[in-house]
């Protein structure tokens, strides 16, 4: 007996092999990624060290392609007992454990004399990956990390080469989305069963 397959029952199939791909990539998991602040601190991020030193936005007529505001570091290893923040760290929730995600930010390098030496420790789970080296220019990295849990830290450490001294390192436009999910093999594989059935069924109905 070839069972009845109507064209809702039809739609609903390929409405479901569509909706396969578990979490979509357009979709921001940082907060505050634009370094906005509130009550003198960037909202929704932790400073690695509390008690230390940070900027918000020191040269404002140089900004990054995300615009307004920014968070920076300075170098104060020789400026005892004056130190800095050190960084600044998010926890994300909602990672697919195994799934790939894309972490894009901006960064430079500013003070008295840029020159190539300052650059973004940044971990996210168990990797840790370095930014590129910039001057003033505005520099967009890409990096990418597989998650190992469902909730991971991202986290950023200032660090500096010698002779840094006593530029600032800046941090902007933080983005954190999944890559896109491919459909399984097994799930296209679906789909001309489904149409087989359907000519079948008229077949039988003819």
């Amino acid at each position: 007996m070839i069972p009845f397959i109507n064209r809702s029952s039809l739609s609903l199939s390929l409405m479901f092999i569509a909706s396969l791909p578990t979490q979509a990539a357009s979709l921001d998991l940082v907060a505050n990624g634009s370094m906005n602040f509130v009550a003198g601190k960037p909202a929704d991020w932790t400073l690695l060290n509390p008690a230390g030193e940070f900027w918000n936005t020191f040269d404002g007529s140089n900004l990054s392609q995300d615009g307004g505001t920014y968070f920076g570091i300075q170098d104060l290893d020789n400026f005892a007992p004056r130190q800095n923040a050190r960084g600044l760290s998010q926890q994300i929730d909602g990672l697919v454990i195994g799934a790939r995600y894309t972490l894009t930010f901006e960064s430079n390098e500013v003070h008295t004399n840029p020159n190539f030496l300052a650059q973004w420790e940044v971990s996210f789970g168990n990797e840790t990956q370095l930014s590129t080296l910039t001057d003033t220019a505005w520099l967009t990295d890409a990096m990418h990390f597989t998650a190992s849990s469902t909730t991971q830290t991202l986290q950023f450490v200032a660090t500096y080469l010698p002779g840094a001294l006593p530029q600032i390192l800046n941090l902007d436009g933080v983005h954190l989305s999944a890559n896109p999910v491919p459909i399984p093999a097994s799930g296209w594989l679906l789909v001309p069963a489904l149409f087989g059935l359907v000519r079948m069924a008229k077949k039988h109905k003819a």
